[in-house]
């Protein structure tokens, strides 16, 4: 059984910032634990717009606070997503988020991320493994 919290994860390597200062995220449960999933704790900060497309995985997003408009990079389509809505990245689609204010949002990732992953110039997380995280 693992038993962890936000505040234990605080500034250590669970607790990452993106490049472009637009979020952050705690990893309560990365690859390295085994289980088919990886799951986060995701702030996207309020004003910034971050383009996302992960084309290695799938991910669902729980908001728990704030409010952000989603769009669909392919389609055009916008979502306006609050508290209590999830959205599923089931087709690998090209995003962006748009948050309105500090968006507050749990994160679930298959496969697992190793918690050193961060979007690259396409907005993409590169595939790592575990033999990979060392």
């Amino acid at each position: 059984m693992i038993v962890r919290s936000l505040r234990e994860i605080e500034n250590t390597d669970r607790h990452l910032r993106s490049a472009s200062g637009t979020w952050e995220s705690k990893r309560l449960i990365l690859a390295r634990e085994r289980v088919g999933f990886s799951l986060h704790e995701t702030v996207l900060y309020a004003g910034t717009e971050t383009s996302m497309w992960y084309a290695n995985h799938v991910e669902a997003v729980l908001c728990v606070e704030g409010e952000a408009e989603l769009t669909d990079e392919e389609t055009g389509e916008t979502h306006w997503i609050s508290p209590g809505t999830l959205y599923l990245l089931d087709g690998h689609e090209r995003h962006t988020l748009r948050p309105k204010t500090d968006f507050r949002c749990v994160c679930v990732f298959n496969p697992p991320v190793t918690g050193r992953e961060d979007h690259d110039e396409n907005g993409v997380y590169p595939l790592l493994t575990e033999t990979e995280e060392g």
